[in-house]
């Protein structure tokens, strides 16, 4: 029920291209990551269904008796090792990597050594703050380091205004050593996607790969019982220390609000200020507490849509169509279209009422995904899953970034051991939500059984309880947060003497990354964290502009010229539609909304044969019939060759030539109702209009 584990991103096509081109015009690199989530309890692994389930918190086990978590020790400055960088940005960046060594089992700091791998960005400023900033990734289990390539100009580069930005893998994840990942967890997901099985035969498929994942873990070594977020603590104490700041800022989104509020118990003396976005603190029980988050999120939804003209004209009925619709696809599911964006191997995977409840959870994290979210149900009850495609895609990919063993070897260790067996209810205004809530693989009794195998140990009672502090710190929420409530941050803030706290209308899950209100309330809190930042820009915020129907006309589109590098080997020059969004190396995405798959992608690339690259680019979307091509096209200069066809129902046309050394493609992503409008406004223009410097 949970295979597409949450954190998606738009532009997945355009993001697939980009790898594709770049492994063309160099060796072939590694696939770069989807987004990691940002979420603390709704990475929960994958299952054999397609859908993303509430929590990836396993459910309770049996009573556990606690054993004391060990107090921190000071020890020496960790063995620190400067390494080539594991990622590639696609704008130019000063940033200096490396790793640190320290203890897997902090008891014992003479034992098994584990590496964590870091990354320093310099900030833009050439006068920059002395106190860092430093990134504490969501899941547990996220990987921070390998979705940078996609995510980093959008979401992070705005804080190196006037600081240096400091990232890390958390102990078991990413580039860092071990990793806790379960690649066999993985291709179950892949294998299954197909099926329907029953709860039962879904937990039987999930404990099988999970035990297959813990025996192999333990053969290698690895202490389970010392990947928690006390350890982790630890480590982000010595990354400071080894890279030499007297003190820091913390910015931790989901989870890592969890391992914030952590470091700030056992280390406070390194920490300036705290900023914890969308908070997870330690004495919740996400557990059982998922299914009223769940529908508290689905209430201001459904609410929203109601005060909206054009979404409550569209849905009179938003709650009444959706759950008439979940109970449909139960009763029989349907088949959608799915991509490996990494391989572009197509799949059929089979979506049941469950499975789309699930989409609408993961959804509701993502603020620019919202206001699509009543159109989602309106095209999937009429027959068209375009969209639904898309965020199965891009939830599955996300599956490849995240380290379901550390997630389960925190959430077995300091939450579920802090949880009773009990089987969780849904909230009694929405009894719709009680499969959802029992028979997910996050709150049901597989968890039980998982957390058994496991064997990550049970934290000491200080790991439920509140974290008191008067380390300056702000807090943010947001209104349609399905898992991180923003009664959770108020909660975190009564313990927290020196603390501001602000609710934003209209967005999700991990709004300093999404929005540029609260980003501005960050960057001003951390220039001043004595004060509280200026909020203004609150009110200009308001509810979610719904989108509904099939949209208005085209606009008029102005091109205007461009001039950008491409994987440092040519700089090409060309135009685009104004207003299209850069993202990086030729591409471009139109962007009218968070789905919106519209893009340009330009390409040139010296000591290539147009033939070869055709080849490449059409065995990899699935394109056939290109051995001729549809026609060509002169632009006065070349002979273009022309190809088409459709992907996931999108279609796609290609132009490739070849001339004075280089060879040249164009590639259109576009709709149905847009692409004859876009193949003559956009694409052929700028086949005459691309040149090498």
């Amino acid at each position: 029920m949970t295979r597409f584990i949450q954190k998606m991103t738009g532009f997945w096509m355009v993001v697939w291209l980009g790898l594709l081109l770049a492994a063309c015009q160099q060796s072939t690199p590694t696939p770069t990551s989807i987004p990691p989530t940002s979420a603390p309890m709704t990475e929960m692994p994958a299952s054999s269904t397609p859908t993303v389930i509430p929590t990836d918190t396993p459910a309770p086990t049996n009573t556990p008796v606690p054993t004391e978590t060990p107090a921190p020790t000071a020890v020496t400055a960790p063995q620190t090792e400067t390494t080539a960088c594991p990622f590639d940005l696609p704008q130019p960046r000063q940033v200096r990597c490396g790793t640190i060594t320290v203890p897997e089992d902090r008891a014992q700091p003479d034992g098994n050594q584990i590496v964590i791998q870091y990354a320093v960005f310099a900030s833009d400023s050439p006068n920059p703050a002395p106190d860092p900033i430093v990134y504490l990734e969501g899941g547990p289990g996220g990987d921070a380091l390998e979705a940078l390539p996609l995510v980093f100009e959008e979401r992070f580069a705005p804080l190196l205004a006037k600081r240096d930005l400091v990232m890390f893998d958390q102990r078991g994840t990413g580039y860092s050593q071990p990793s806790l990942a379960c690649p066999e967890y993985t291709q179950l997901v892949f294998d299954t996607l197909a099926e329907n099985p029953t709860p039962a035969e879904e937990a039987a498929q999930v404990m099988a790969a999970l035990d297959e994942c813990h025996a192999r873990l333990v053969q290698e070594g690895a202490n389970l019982a010392a990947y928690n977020s006390a350890a982790s603590a630890a480590d982000l104490d010595d990354l400071r220390r080894a890279l030499g700041y007297e003190q820091w800022n913390l910015l931790g989104v989901s989870y890592g609000t969890r391992l914030a509020l952590t470091t700030m118990r056992d280390f406070p003396e390194g920490i300036r200020s705290v900023i914890l976005d969308s908070t997870y603190p330690l004495q919740v029980d996400l557990t059982t507490e998922t299914g009223e988050n769940f529908a508290r999120a689905l209430r201001v939804f459904l609410a929203g849509c109601t005060t909206n003209t054009a979404c409550a004209t569209a849905f009179p009925d938003l709650r009444g169509t959706l759950f008439d619709l979940v109970a449909r696809l139960d009763a029989q599911p349907i088949s959608v279209p799915v991509t490996d964006i990494f391989t572009q191997k197509r799949y059929e995977a089979t979506v049941n009422g469950q499975d789309l409840l699930g989409v609408i959870f993961q959804s509701l994290y993502q603020t620019e995904v919202i206001p699509l979210l009543p159109q989602l149900v309106g095209d999937v009850d009429a027959g068209i899953y375009t969209d639904l495609s898309t965020l199965l895609s891009s939830f599955l990919a996300a599956n490849e970034f995240f380290s379901i063993g550390m997630q389960y070897s925190v959430q077995c260790h300091e939450e579920i051991a802090f949880s009773q067996p009990i089987t969780p209810e849904p909230p009694p205004d929405f009894p719709e939500l009680t499969a959802f809530v029992q028979e997910s693989i996050g709150t049901g009794e597989l968890a039980q059984e998982v957390c058994a195998m496991w064997n990550a140990g049970n934290a000491g009672s200080i790991e439920n309880q509140p974290v008191h502090s008067d380390i300056p710190t702000l807090i943010l929420s947001g209104e349609y947060d399905p898992i991180t409530p923003p009664a959770w941050g108020q909660m975190a803030q009564q313990d927290l003497s020196h603390s501001f706290f602000f609710g934003f209308p209209g967005m999700g899950h991990g709004v300093s990354l999404s929005g540029d209100c609260p980003r501005e309330m960050v960057l001003a809190f951390v220039d001043d964290p004595a004060q509280s930042p200026n909020d203004t820009c609150i009110a200009d915020l308001g509810a979610p502009a719904f989108i509904v129907g099939a949209g208005g006309a085209q606009e008029a589109i102005t091109l205007v010229p461009f001039t950008v590098d491409v994987y440092g080997l040519a700089t090409i020059e060309g135009i685009v539609p104004e207003g299209w969004q850069d993202l990086g190396n030729g591409a471009f995405g139109r962007g009218q909304n968070a789905l919106d798959q519209t893009a340009l992608v330009l390409q040139a690339a010296p000591g290539l044969n147009s033939e070869a690259l055709l080849t490449l680019l059409a065995g990899q979307l699935g394109l056939e019939d290109v051995a001729q091509p549809r026609d060509t096209y002169d632009d006065g200069a070349r002979v273009w060759s022309l190809y088409g066809g459709d992907v996931q129902g999108l279609p796609v046309d290609i132009a490739v030539t070849d001339d004075a050394g280089y060879a040249y493609v164009v590639l259109l992503i576009s709709t149905p109702a847009d692409r004859d409008g876009l193949y003559e406004a956009v694409f052929l223009p700028a086949l005459a209009a691309l040149t090498v410097q």
